[in-house]
């Protein structure tokens, strides 16, 4: 009886150890799940956040630089205003009967047009930088079987700048193109050979001795 009495208790024993243990393991299970899960919820927003960081920061970074960008456009655009604005001014004058005077303005229109041009390279707009770079292009020439005044020439020029003028405006004011007028095309149709749909073949040309305004 008392091998069995023992037996029994030792036996009762081992069962509550195992509950025991199964209670334990059951628990510690849990609480390892939990912390694993903490631990990779942890790093992963921390992950997160670090990438969300970056990505903002490449964001601000090309903002910032389209509007650096944006900022030189406007910049070289209204800078090319300022020296068509004078161009403009300078040929509503009348012809002056002195002739080095005449001669200064002729000159002076050639550098203000490389100016402009110097200017344009500033500018991402492909169709507006074109279509300036086309306006102060036909300005200071006159081809070979020319049959216009010189005060038709001098019209000519004052509505190829009033063009480039209402174009580089129109950018400023985020606007389409205005449309050429029929005496800005009927300038252009002087040289037919001449129209190509890129600024590549646009070039500056010397100034010639002042007779084609004569």
């Amino acid at each position: 009886m008392e091998c069995n009495h023992a037996f029994s208790e030792a036996g009762s024993t081992r069962f509550r150890s195992a509950r025991w243990f199964a209670k334990i393991t059951s628990m510690s299970a849990s609480a390892w799940i939990g912390a694993v899960a903490g631990i990779i919820g942890t790093a992963t927003g921390g992950a997160l956040t670090i990438w969300s960081g970056r990505w903002t920061h490449r964001a601000q970074e090309r903002t910032a630089r389209a509007e650096q960008q944006r900022a030189r456009a406007a910049a070289a655009a209204e800078a090319a205003l300022a020296e068509l604005l004078e161009i403009h001014r300078d040929f509503r004058k009348a012809r002056t009967p002195d002739g080095d005077e005449w001669q200064q303005r002729l000159r002076s229109l050639h550098d203000r047009i490389a100016k402009v041009q110097v200017l344009l390279h500033s500018i991402p707009d492909t169709k507006l930088r074109t279509r300036v770079r086309e306006d102060t292009f036909y300005m200071p020439l006159s081809p070979p079987d020319d049959r216009r005044t010189g005060g038709e020439r001098r019209v000519a020029i004052i509505e190829l700048c009033a063009d480039a003028i209402a174009c580089l405006g129109a950018f400023l004011r985020d606007e389409e193109l205005p449309a050429r007028s029929a005496r800005v095309e009927d300038t252009r149709n002087l040289w037919p050979e001449w129209k190509h749909k890129d600024d590549s073949h646009f070039y500056m040309w010397e100034a010639d001795d002042g007779d084609s305004f004569d």
